[in-house]
């Protein structure tokens, strides 16, 4: 290789290894000038001084190779324009980084933003796959719509200074495992904001939160808790549908009128739940397919139910939450609940909606407190055997439900009735204030109701015999299930004396 070739090389190499990391001190619509033909090698660049949106296009237009971004010392000026510059603006803000300036930047790893940027444009920083640190300044009040949507490799904690996060602003940004706003000023998160975050399993939200919208945190398949603030006045639909490890949730102070639908959607991992005491609605599938539900707090401010609420939650054995003041059942609402041996049907109760009960199948008792028989939509009861299923109504009432349609398929006993019940190979007495049962076959699953519809007790045994301590209840009628290891049931209601 001859003299002048290794020269030129040595230039050529030297050259790109010194604009590889690059910084100089620009002024407002500068940067192109100073970086000039350069900008096909940086990878690293660090800025000074003033810039605004025409520096920004540049570097979406020219830098989108960067791997880091220093602009601490950096001020961003306010730009007006007839021209229309990046993101499709002719007016940009002081201290805003604007609309889609790093969108798609697939080599991206570090930004430090200036130290008084207040406001991150929508989508500015989307699908940014590798992009795992952000300086966030000590200024920042607003993240924009999309603004980091699909930046999977982004877990810098969020600074307290926010007070808006848009919408979809974090959608599967999966490397974020915790969210703690719990010290911001924070009033409002957009719909989606986290949605399908896969592995966020903690968000400890401020008391200053106002607003959460649709969906916003759906898709979280780890969070298994969430506590929401006590001045959150909105939510909307589904904020938490299909987070299928949530447990717990502690929304018991929230100041509601309605549960929005699909609060709870798919939420398989969920026990149990208090509604606040201001509800007056639970919204259209708000636990739908909540696959693990038990248990139910409803206060009596409860009107309506809508359809498909309790619809797919197949482990609800008693349905007792119903509550005094309940007016209204829509279509579908328990639905496919595969465990449910007993419902009560409060005095209030005035409509049923169609297929409300349908596939039901091992419902056994029904308690209906409404003097005069529920409207029933269509096929209210499908898939249960009416025949073989106990409904008990008032005693003044018996007839108007043996005349009523659909009512009148049950088999239909007063609600005063106390006579004990034997089988030929089930019996069950009172000894004082503790129930002995006994069976000629091996029973497996035993579970003791109050005329209410309230479980007492329940215990899963190969058993022939059992004691059941029942003077913690001042009822003195009581329903007993039992399946026995043949797979069979039998069902028996009986009254204590004392």
């Amino acid at each position: 290789m001859n003299k002048t070739l290794l020269i030129t090389l040595f230039l050529f190499i030297g050259q790109f290894l010194s604009a590889a990391n690059y910084y100089c001190s620009t002024e407002a619509g500068g940067l192109q000038a100073h970086i000039a033909g350069k900008s096909g090698t940086i990878t690293d660049l660090s800025l000074s001084g003033t810039i605004d949106a025409r520096d920004f296009t540049f570097i979406n237009d020219s830098l989108s190779h960067l791997t880091s971004l220093d602009l601490t010392s950096c001020t961003i000026t306010a730009f007006e324009s007839r021209e229309v510059y990046i993101g499709n603006q002719t007016r940009y803000e002081a201290n805003s980084i604007p609309s889609n300036t790093f969108f798609g930047f697939q080599e991206l790893t570090t930004v430090r933003l200036p130290r008084n940027t207040e406001k991150i444009g929508e989508g500015a920083f989307a699908g940014a796959p590798k992009l795992t640190t952000i300086e966030w300044g000590s200024s920042l009040r607003e993240i924009g719509d999309f603004a980091f949507s699909d930046c999977t490799s982004l877990n810098t904690p969020l600074p307290q200074t926010l007070e808006r996060i848009g919408e979809y602003s974090f959608k599967q940004c999966n490397a974020y495992t915790e969210i703690d706003l719990s010290s911001s000023t924070l009033a409002s998160i957009g719909k989606r904001a986290f949605l399908n975050c896969e592995a966020l399993t903690s968000i400890s939200l401020p008391t200053s939160l106002q607003s959460l919208g649709d969906r916003c945190f759906s898709g979280c398949t780890a969070l298994s808790h969430i506590s929401l603030p006590q001045n959150l006045r909105e939510m909307g639909e589904g904020c938490f549908s299909y987070c299928t490890a949530l447990t717990k949730a502690d929304i018991k102070d929230c100041p509601w009128d309605i549960l929005p639908p699909y609060t709870f959607d798919h939420c398989s991992s969920l026990t149990s739940v208090q509604i606040p005491e201001t509800i007056t609605k639970i919204g259209e599938g708000a636990f739908y397919y909540c696959t693990s539900l038990l248990d139910c707090t409803l206060s009596e401010s409860v009107q309506a139910i809508e359809d498909y609420a309790f619809a797919g939650c197949n482990k609800i054995v008693a349905l007792s939450f119903l509550p005094e003041g309940l007016e209204k059942i829509g279509r579908w609402p328990f639905y496919g609940m595969l465990q449910l041996y007993s419902a009560k049907i409060p005095s209030t109760v005035t409509y049923i909606g169609e297929h409300a009960f349908d596939s039901c199948m091992r419902l056994a008792f029904v308690f209906a407190y409404p003097e005069i028989p529920p409207l029933l939509g269509e096929e209210v009861f499908l898939n249960v055997n009416q025949a073989y299923c106990t409904l008990g109504v008032p005693d003044d009432s018996f007839s108007l439900y043996k005349e009523a349609e659909q009512w009148k398929e049950f088999d239909i006993q007063n609600l005063s009735d106390k006579e004990e019940i034997e089988s030929d190979f089930l019996k069950a007495h009172f000894e004082e204030k503790t129930l002995i049962v006994q069976s000629e076959k091996a029973m497996q699953r035993i579970a003791l109701y109050t005329i209410d519809g309230r479980m007492a007790y329940q215990t899963q045994i190969e058993t022939t015999e059992v004691a059941i301590d029942t003077q913690a209840y001042p009822e003195k009628i009581f329903i007993i299930s039992v399946q026995m290891q043949s797979g069979e049931y039998c069902h028996l209601k009986l009254g204590r004396t004392n």
